[in-house]
């Protein structure tokens, strides 16, 4: 493992940045010091960058996100969301008989957002036990508990509804604060009883559909930038990517030999450390 100043110290090994969103580039409120200059330069000398979000919203909410906090879109060739890519995962069949375009579909979210799945292609119920399929996108906590998570969730776990998770974060930042996440919630589901299936990070599907919408081909260098071992660092290692984690985001509070001891739990050391995204 190299630790690094900056990006530029690497930038010019790569030809393709997959970078993740929360925790990398910004906090939930606004952007890292430093974000918006290094992703111009990282984006330049024609490198593409390619942000990567586990999400359940649609790539053009967080695409506005980013835009909002000051981060030009000329800059980033794609936004890719795991909310998206569950949606045209179930558009195209691929997730099987279990969850397909038409059903009842109750989606765990936080009070007031729509997410991928709050579209026309589904009945939305309010009850989870009403639903074909549920669809964990995001989270209100801690407005809601976990408690009322579980107690809520139970009657469909019991019924053995099928669920989704396309947000498989167990932690988040929220408003500068970390709070449950969608995964956290699907956890309990799946405690529970429920069986649940998952879309986004660390899994090889929203990796794949990435590189696609990249289309620099398989002999791209490619690097995941992210802040999470369990999920940005395992996932390019399952895809023989290069990965530089960033001490930024959810983990960014314990120490560094804390940090490098959950990367070596989660999947081994990244090829690069950094303080933050910066160029």
């Amino acid at each position: 493992m190299r630790r690094i100043a900056g990006l530029r110290d690497i930038a010019d090994q790569f030809d393709l940045c997959l970078v993740d969103q929360y925790g990398v580039l910004h906090d939930g409120v606004a952007a890292y010091p430093g974000a918006i200059d290094a992703m111009a330069r990282l984006a330049s000398d024609g490198r593409r960058v390619v942000v990567l979000t586990n999400s359940g919203k649609g790539a053009s909410e967080n695409a506005a996100r980013l835009a909002s906090q000051g981060f030009s879109g000329a800059n980033i060739h794609a936004v890719v969301s795991s909310g998206d890519v569950a949606l045209q995962l179930v558009r195209g069949g691929a997730l099987g008989p279990r969850f397909v375009l038409g059903s009842d579909v109750c989606v765990i979210g936080r009070s007031g957002d729509s997410y991928a799945f709050s579209s026309a292609d589904f009945n939305l119920v309010v009850r989870p036990q009403d639903a074909a399929f549920l669809v964990f996108a995001g989270s209100d906590a801690p407005r809601t508990s976990l408690e009322a998570y579980r107690a809520m969730l139970a009657p469909a776990a019991h019924a053995r509804v099928p669920a989704l998770c396309v947000n498989p974060d167990i932690t988040m930042i929220r408003d500068g604060k970390l709070v449950a996440a969608p995964g956290a919630i699907a956890k309990i589901y799946g405690d529970i009883g429920g069986p649940v299936e998952h879309v986004g990070k660390p899994h090889r599907a929203i990796f794949s559909h990435a590189l696609s919408m990249a289309a620099m081909g398989a002999d791209a260098r490619t690097i995941m930038i992210g802040d999470s071992p369990e999920h940005d660092l395992c996932g390019a290692r399952a895809l023989g990517l290069s990965a530089l984690l960033v001490r930024t985001g959810i983990h960014g509070s314990v120490s560094e030999p804390e940090y490098l001891a959950l990367c070596a739990s989660a999947c081994g050391m990244p090829e690069f450390l950094a303080e933050g995204f910066r160029w």
